[in-house]
């Protein structure tokens, strides 16, 4: 449904829109979103400027690049970034695990160059809000595909409309968006199927399954999310299922330690949050 100010021509994006996603598209006729969830519940998008959003009395969701265009600028500036390094596996030795990671033990954290590498094909399986699928699509050598999951329909709705329809002040940004591509789709159901595509790595972020509590960022979404853990059973199939790597971005790396002992971590020493790297040779050996 449109939202309140929309004109006829955000009308008619918007009906366009909803049906090339088969969705059915109703006008909002002055109702508020508090009219909108007793009438829809949950399943219901307002199509707005910024295109399909998440309306709830906590807030709005619309698709937008967040802490992904700090990252990206940083990119430009010729720094690093800790996913890219994980995702292309690059390492060199700097001594100890930081200490914010807590896992005992020696680590190595990656240094990505980056001008060399070859391409690689990657599997965002908890794509969310888009952020770290849009990093790795701009970052990742020349060549590189990176596909993505997301099991909430609306959410998918939102963020497939990001890669597909955002358009960013840099071309490069808009172009690294527009190579993504985002299904529908419960990453379980793909790992534990014998048929479907093969990556070289499979990308999770559990903490979007499991978001901060007080993060304003996911409150409007909170009721829509799915919440399902990444157990160690799954992580075994993934790393049967991937070609190279499995990646699991994390705060607290225990558990995964215990349960796996030969996992890198890579990560800056004072970041709360880290990637978790396990390489399917070494795991199958």
């Amino acid at each position: 449904m449109p939202s309140l100010k929309a004109k006829e021509k955000l009308q008619s994006e918007g009906k366009a829109w909803a049906e090339s996603q088969g969705f059915t598209y109703v006008l909002r006729h002055q109702r508020t979103i508090q009219d909108l969830m007793d009438e829809y519940g949950e399943d219901f998008l307002v199509y707005s400027s910024r295109g399909p959003q998440i309306d709830r009395p906590e807030g709005s969701h619309f698709f937008s690049l967040n802490m992904a265009e700090l990252r990206i600028q940083n990119l430009r500036k010729g720094q690093r970034d800790h996913l890219l390094e994980a995702l292309m596996g690059m390492k060199e030795r700097e001594g100890r695990t930081p200490e914010s990671l807590p896992c005992e033990g020696e680590g190595d954290r990656s240094r990505w160059k980056g001008s060399s590498e070859p391409p690689i094909t990657v599997l965002d399986c908890t794509c969310g809000f888009g952020a770290d699928a849009a990093v790795a699509s701009f970052g990742l050598p020349a060549g590189s595909r990176v596909d993505a999951l997301e099991v909430s329909p609306l959410l998918e709705a939102v963020t497939s409309w990001g890669f597909s329809h955002f358009v960013h002040k840099k071309d490069d940004v808009t172009a690294a968006l527009r190579r993504i591509s985002l299904r529908r789709g419960d990453y379980r159901d793909y790992l534990l199927s014998d048929e479907g595509p093969v990556y070289d790595v499979l990308y999770f972020d559990p903490m979007f399954q499991r978001p901060v509590e007080a993060s304003c960022q996911f409150q409007p979404v909170r009721a829509i999310m799915e919440h399902g853990g990444l157990t160690r059973d799954l992580v075994e199939r993934a790393l049967q299922k991937a070609r190279r790597r499995v990646v699991i971005k994390e705060r607290d790396f225990r558990q995964l330690c215990r349960d796996f002992p030969e996992v890198t971590l890579y990560g800056g020493k004072y970041s709360r949050i880290g990637y978790a790297v396990l390489e399917c040779d070494s795991w199958k050996k």
